[in-house]
């Protein structure tokens, strides 16, 4: 029996945890990436300097664990969070206008479109990120690890642009 267990959203491989871990109820992400990303939002929220990254950090996660898509708010946290990456990459928006739009986009519960899993992302996970020994490279490694998903999501972006252009017009 092996020790190293895969997530089925980004794909990470970590070590095996007991099963007691709380985590996300529709966000598709095992406990053991879950507790990752838990460390990464705590050394965030103790630290401003790390906290300059924190949206780009949640929607990196969000947008990497779309969950069961079956799942209505599953499909709105990965669009909203796909879509936040697209604001910040393709449009160049800052955190401030990003979450403008995710309180706007999220305050209807309205039908979002399904997202597609990824088959062999080329992008960075909580694995790369939680190295960071310093401000600065966790700022780099955050960075790095949104766009490397925006990028995976390249046969996508069309339709996820799209998404945000027809919700954006009922904002």
């Amino acid at each position: 029996m092996s020790n190293i267990v895969k997530c089925h959203g980004c794909l990470g491989e970590f070590l095996k945890l007991p099963d007691q871990y709380n985590f996300h109820p529709y966000i598709g992400a095992i406990q053991e990436c879950w507790q990752i990303y838990s460390e990464i939002l705590a050394k965030e929220f103790n630290n401003q300097e790390y906290f300059k990254v924190h949206r780009i950090t949640v929607d990196s996660y969000g947008a990497q664990h779309i969950g069961d898509q079956n799942d209505r708010r599953a499909r709105q946290s990965a669009n909203v969070h796909l879509i936040a990456l697209y604001l910040y990459f393709g449009k160049k928006l800052n955190a401030a206008d990003m979450m403008h739009f995710i309180q706007k986009a999220t305050i209807i519960k309205r039908d979002w479109p399904p997202i597609h899993q990824i088959d062999n992302p080329q992008w960075l996970t909580v694995n790369d990120v939680i190295k960071a020994k310093d401000v600065t490279e966790h700022t780099k490694l955050v960075l790095e690890w949104g766009k490397s998903i925006w990028e995976s999501y390249s046969d996508y972006q069309y339709d996820i642009i799209n998404t945000y252009e027809k919700f954006n017009d009922t904002f």
